[in-house]
């Protein structure tokens, strides 16, 4: 799987600079510098994002006496993060991070894990509905646009049904179902055999928590849409400060599309060369053109490296 990450990568990074070599450097640089002094106010939106995602992850720990503050809960969740994005592992680098700590908090094992499964299902499920309110609005702002729109259905369709099914099995003992299948092929490593009587604590946490805390739940599904739509006002935000303003509807257009762009990418690290080709892509169809779309996808990265940065030193520091 690393092997295959690191491949995907080097052919994603070739391919991302061929596009910004076609869209051409002069006319990105232009782009940039326009935004000038103004650039610390693309780091606000994701602070709020962080902040709602530490908020959410709150509500789904349910021993009181063990649970961090919200401060380190944002803390942890940007160390997370951070690894999810820039290790070769599927997205998922992040979350054993996360465990751990919350583990050595206090928290026991099992609530720590499922704390963290359901709040991948939780923001897989809420980006699902971001990107449908998109698509739903696309034929209303760009009427000329709508008859493209087949593929991208089809692709949020996928992502949806992989997220339903990632909701549906954690309620029905994924642990051990998965380990009786391996002990019935053969195949059970004596270690997963030793961590079985755990594994399926985690699942009767898992189970427990969708019958017992439906309002939770709910609560950080909220919560996380709430996030996904800051991240369509920090589109709109540099679109503003390229001197380029568009619509709010618009920038949440772009904004839905461009996760599912960045979701189907998610077996990169940080979805390089796929965010990219998504970003200059969409502002095509949407007439902005593709030197601006390269360089909202440049000044998004410069943001996202701040904010990876200081979640790579969180990480460092915790451990």
């Amino acid at each position: 799987m690393r092997r295959l990450n690191l491949i995907l990568l080097a052919i994603a990074t070739v391919f991302l600079v061929w596009m910004l070599n076609e869209v051409g450097w002069a006319k990105l640089g232009r782009h940039i510098l326009q935004v000038g002094y103004y650039w610390p106010l693309l780091l606000l939106p994701y602070g709020l994002v962080n902040y709602l995602g530490a908020l959410s992850w709150k509500y789904l720990l349910l021993t009181r006496e063990t649970i961090p503050s919200i401060r380190r809960l944002f803390f942890l969740r940007l160390g997370g993060e951070a690894l999810n994005q820039l290790t070769p592992t599927a997205s998922m680098g992040g979350e054993p991070f996360k465990v751990a700590r919350l583990q050595a908090a206090g928290v026991p094992w099992e609530e720590a894990a499922a704390s963290v499964v359901i709040q991948k299902g939780i923001l897989v499920m809420s980006l699902v509905c971001y990107i449908f309110l998109a698509l739903a609005l696309v034929p209303f702002i760009l009427p000329e646009s709508a008859s493209h729109l087949g593929l991208l259905c089809l692709g949020a369709l996928v992502l949806g049904g992989a997220g339903l099914a990632f909701v549906i099995l954690q309620s029905r003992g994924p642990c051990a179902w998965g380990i009786n299948l391996l002990k019935k092929w053969g195949l059970c490593p004596a270690m997963l055999q030793a961590k079985e009587k755990e594994l399926v604590d985690l699942d009767a946490c898992l189970a427990g928590f969708y019958r017992q805390y439906p309002g939770r739940g709910l609560l950080a599904f909220f919560l996380f849409f709430l996030s996904w739509l800051l991240h369509g006002v920090e589109v709109y935000l540099i679109f503003w400060l390229l001197g380029n303003p568009i619509s709010w509807g618009l920038a949440l257009c772009l904004d839905a599309l461009a996760m599912l762009f960045a979701g189907l990418g998610f077996m990169i690290p940080a979805a390089i060369g796929v965010q990219e080709g998504g970003n200059i892509l969409l502002s095509l169809g949407f007439s902005l053109g593709a030197a601006l779309g390269a360089a909202f996808s440049i000044l998004r990265r410069l943001r996202e490296a701040f904010w990876l940065s200081l979640g790579l030193l969180v990480a460092a520091r915790e451990k």
